[in-house]
């Protein structure tokens, strides 16, 4: 079995090689991204447009697991002083270079950083609102991160999680999976058929996540070990949830 430093590496290379086919069709910006299939089926939007809503100008916001940087540059776009962390450096490379491109455009400021999100340490009472989107569920410590962000957030500040809860009804699952095989959206059909053919139909979250990610995650699902929705419940006051999207406000 690899050592976790080796998973660690994999899992980087993976989400990075992603980032940066998705950036070389389409820049890693919300006003963009929004337009995504993935986004209005998988993510719905919608709701993220919500989230950026409370985002105010002055604003000091952590992106946990921000990938290229699309959720961290919108709310900078709004004003916000935005750090986004990842562990994958090619990730941060894409962010940061369309960052600089259209920094004379963003009203607030970006920084990213790398970090192994399992092992993180963050300062008391830093951050005004905390975001993590689709990074929980790869968290073999996730109750650790959990544990940090709360602890990193200042009291009455805002909590944004976005994730798969594994306990979508298999029926909804599949249907995603079917839309997103057969519609022309951002991922390669090629990249499709070598998810179908790595797990079949007997998972269609597994294929759905192969999807996404274009490779094997070796973290994939680690997170839901420990129920790292439960562990956002014995430490934030839930209060508003979704199928796919929770918030959630200390």
């Amino acid at each position: 079995m690899d050592s976790y430093d080796d998973q660690l590496a994999r899992e980087a290379t993976i989400w990075g090689r992603a980032a940066r086919e998705l950036a070389d069709r389409i820049p890693p910006d919300w006003r963009m991204h929004r337009r995504l299939l993935r986004h209005n089926i998988v993510m719905q939007g919608a709701y993220i447009d919500e989230f950026l809503s409370h985002i105010r100008p002055g604003m000091r916001v952590l992106d946990v697991g921000c990938g290229a940087g699309w959720l961290t540059l919108a709310m900078a776009q709004r004003g916000a002083d935005a750090t986004g962390l990842d562990i994958s450096a090619e990730a941060l490379e894409v962010a940061r270079e369309y960052y600089e491109r259209i920094r004379h455009e963003v009203s607030g400021s970006v920084r990213y950083e790398i970090a192994d999100l399992n092992h993180i340490a963050l300062t008391a009472d830093s951050y005004d609102v905390i975001t993590v989107c689709g990074a929980l569920h790869h968290l073999p410590n996730v109750g650790h991160t959990i544990e940090q962000l709360h602890t990193a957030l200042r009291p009455g500040g805002l909590f944004w999680a976005s994730d798969d809860l594994g306990e979508e009804p298999r029926a909804a699952v599949l249907l995603t999976g079917v839309l997103m095989f057969l519609l022309p959206i951002e991922i390669s059909y090629r990249a499709k058929i070598a998810g179908l053919l790595r797990f079949g139909l007997r998972s269609p979250a597994r294929v759905k996540a192969a999807m996404e990610g274009e490779g094997f995650s070796p973290f994939e699902g680690a997170g839901r070990e420990e129920d790292w929705f439960q562990l956002l419940q014995g430490r934030f006051e839930v209060r508003r949830k979704f199928h796919f999207l929770t918030v959630t406000k200390y």
